[in-house]
């Protein structure tokens, strides 16, 4: 009997994950950390969508992903992604993430000078065919706050 080149569901759904896996690294890798924006049309669908909080609404596609990540490169022009975490189950990938960079704009540190700050989040990921098309991201926005030197202040009695 000859080996059969089909793969079985489970065997077919395990590299769908890893692909899928993979492609989050590396879009994060490109788009993000080396800052090649020309990248995202090959990560991301024309018809994606991100259905996070405050995303934009009249935006789609790559088009999204470009603004958000140009407004995000205003902020903190040495912005730095390391993933913590990516998990995979089919069409979907979950990353927990963490970024460093130089707050450009917001107060400076005591010594005039602009304050590194760490964010924090998960982004979860539904693929198609090796592309985004919808995402959600969760993000720490105390952490940030506190870090530029704000502070809690309690509601009065």
């Amino acid at each position: 009997m000859s080996g059969c080149a089909t793969l079985s569901p489970a065997e077919r759904a395990q590299r769908v994950s890893a692909t899928n896996k993979e492609r989050a690294r590396l879009f994060t890798e490109e788009v993000y950390n080396q800052k090649r924006l020309e990248r995202i049309p090959e990560y991301v669908a024309a018809d994606y969508v991100d259905r996070s909080e405050d995303a934009p609404r009249e935006l789609r596609g790559p088009d999204v992903v470009r603004t958000q990540a140009e407004a995000g490169f205003a902020l903190f022009p040495d912005l730095r992604f390391e993933l913590l975490h990516v998990l995979a189950e089919d069409d979907w990938v979950l990353v927990r993430w963490r970024a460093v960079g130089t707050d450009a704009k917001g107060p400076p540190a005591a010594d005039g000078k602009p304050r590194p700050v760490t964010l924090q989040g998960d982004s979860l990921y539904r693929l198609r065919d090796g592309r985004f098309v919808e995402s959600w991201d969760l993000t720490d926005r105390l952490s940030p706050l506190l870090q530029r030197g704000y502070k809690v202040v309690p509601p009065e009695p």
